[in-house]
Order: structure tokens, then sequence, then C-alpha cells
């Protein structure tokens, strides 16, 4: 994405959370802002203890208590997605930005010899999921807003 994209991408979010707070009648604070720019500035995903690390190695002065109440005010705006792909950290639930990336599912690939620490996270799209969500839709009579798929693995050994 180029830098254009992403400064209109920045701004676009800025004023959805503006709005929300607005809407909801919470404080319009420039620590909300900043961690909400630094998470769209993210290429992956992160948990808590990873964003508040990234905030004080920039020097942002912002609590670990700041950082839980912001993500639950981003998740509840929709501009961040939380996962549980079940790894053993303190904070066990993972987030990526939500706003403009489409659904897609995860495949979350464990180091060897391991059930908890992950080696790796793959997202991905399939059409055929779609399919699948359709039928589920005209069989219950439902509407389907969102959905989570998770595949959980190792990799193959190479002998």
């Amino acid at each position: 994405m180029d830098t254009k994209q992403k400064e209109l991408n920045i701004a676009t979010i800025k004023d959805v959370l503006r709005q929300y707070l607005m809407d909801k009648g919470f404080r319009n604070t420039p620590e909300r802002y900043t961690i909400l720019e630094e998470i769209y500035n993210m290429e992956h995903h992160f948990n808590v203890d990873d964003l508040y690390l990234l905030m004080m190695q920039k020097k942002y002065h912002v609590s670990k208590a700041t950082i839980y109440n912001t993500i639950e005010i981003f998740l509840d705006a929709g501009l961040i997605r939380k996962h549980q792909f079940g790894e053993k950290t303190l904070s066990t639930s993972s987030y990526e930005k939500s706003y403009f990336d489409k659904q897609h599912d995860h495949l979350v690939i464990y180091k060897e010899d391991s059930d908890k620490i992950i080696e790796e996270i793959i997202e991905f799209c399939d059409p055929r999921i779609q399919g699948i969500k359709d039928s589920i839709e005209k069989a219950f009579g439902v509407s389907i807003d969102t959905h989570s798929l998770y595949f959980y693995g190792h990799k193959k050994s190479e002998n």
C-alpha cells in the first residue's frame, strides 16, 4: 500500500473512532488515536503485551490498563478483531486491524514438539467457505454477519 493510501486509511479510521466516541459519550483522548494509529501501522497480529512494548519503545506514556481499555473500545467500534489462537502468553488474546480487511480465516502452525508455541499464522481466503456460509444462511433462515475459522497443526516432516 502506498503512503498516500495509508494516510487516507488512517484518517478514515480516526474519523470512525471520533464518531464512535461521540455517539457513546466517551472522552476523545489523544492516546486513543495514537494507539489506533500504531495498530494500523502494524502488518501482523499483536497482543496487548506487544502493543505495550511498542508504545514504550516509542516513548509514549500509556499504561497497560489504558491499552486494555482502549482495545475494548476498538473491538466494539469494529476497528479491530479479536482472536484466541491458543498461544501461551500472559495476555492470551491476539488482535488484528479489521476496518478495511475482508473476512479471512487462519491456519495456526505450532512449533515442532509443541501444542502451544506458535511458529506461524497464515491468513487465507477460500471461496468455498463463502458457499458454506450461504448454505447455512439458507438452511437456517439466518443472516451471518461474520465468522471465524481456525485450523491448527504442525509442519510435516521432510523424511
